[in-house]
């Protein structure tokens, strides 16, 4: 029986994956089951050819190269590979992460021992060994317009995002760059909300989970290398994307009022940014249209291959 499924999306970044499938080869248990399904997500030919060699040179037969023709996005990548996936256990794993460390015993001990988890996280660190910010907030209108500093302050239940932390601690999302669930809890869900393309799936899914009565848990004593950004290049039309997932998982999960109020703040802001810098205007004028609506996802921008 497979004990870890571990997913892993490349695209245009073959190096990268390959670093991230030696580091999980190298620091996992040799009692451990384990397979790693990495998705290739209509990676130009040479970087998929390149990757496909690398991984085959490994030479160990618990990993799958799957290609899809179409770049999907992280949300829809990954549940094309859950179809693959037999594991007790689902781990998501960005490409420009590097495990320092066994990453899953103890976390199938937590699971054991505390059954209402839903999903767990890790730490993320730079390769300088500073951390980075490993969980966060539901985002609504209220944190945004404080800010999260003060949001914290009149939240004293909050996790805090800046503390550091030995033992286990309840979050309300954890980062998707190491995501570590249980299958059947992610199965009973619906997994990743494929309407996304990219970012907040984290956030979308941990509201999901605790609906359902699991939790989301931020693990603090083991971490990961996690090169920030390095496989996403998107220039300006990140800002886009981040806004159109942003406000509808802000309206799918919390309602219309807080999305209408959360838009609203985003078009004044974007405002008077466009005053200073025009580029921002693109974004201004997304906002005014239809939210901005999810026709102007880079997802329509695909073609198959």
């Amino acid at each position: 029986m497979i004990d870890v499924s571990i997913i892993i999306i490349n695209y245009n970044t073959s190096l990268l994956t390959y670093n991230c499938v030696v580091s999980i080869i190298e620091t996992t248990p040799k009692n451990m089951q384990y397979e790693i399904i990495v998705v290739d997500n209509a990676s130009r030919k040479d970087d998929f050819h390149d990757l496909e060699e690398k991984l085959k040179a490994l030479q160990t037969d618990n990993i799958q190269l799957i290609r899809s023709r179409i770049n999907t996005g992280f949300a829809s990548g990954n549940m094309f590979g859950v179809q693959f996936a037999s594991g007790k256990y689902l781990a998501f794993i960005n490409n420009d992460v590097e495990l320092t460390t066994d990453s899953f015993t103890a976390l199938d001990q937590f699971f054991k021992q505390n059954p209402d988890t839903g999903v767990i996280g890790i730490q993320p660190i730079f390769a300088d060994k500073r951390k980075q910010v490993a969980f966060g907030h539901f985002d609504t209108f209220s944190n945004r317009f404080f800010g999260y500093w003060l949001y914290e302050k009149l939240n004293p239940n909050k996790a805090k995002r800046h503390k550091t932390y030995t033992e286990p601690i309840q979050a309300d999302y954890v980062v998707g760059s190491f995501m570590f669930f249980k299958s059947e809890h992610f199965n009973a869900v619906g997994g990743f909300d494929t309407n996304i393309f990219l970012y907040f799936e984290e956030m979308d899914i941990c509201k999901r989970l605790l609906n359902n009565n699991l939790k989301t848990i931020f693990y603090p004593s083991i971490d990961y290398v996690h090169i920030n950004g390095a496989s996403t290049n998107l220039g300006y039309t990140k800002k886009i994307e981040l806004k159109i997932s942003h406000l509808y998982i802000v309206r799918k999960n919390h309602g219309f009022f807080s999305y209408a109020l959360l838009k609203t703040f985003f078009v004044l802001i974007f405002f008077f940014k466009s005053l200073f810098n025009p580029k921002h205007f693109r974004l201004f004028f997304k906002l005014i249209t239809l939210g901005p609506p999810m026709a102007s996802s880079i997802r329509h921008l695909q073609k198959i291959q």
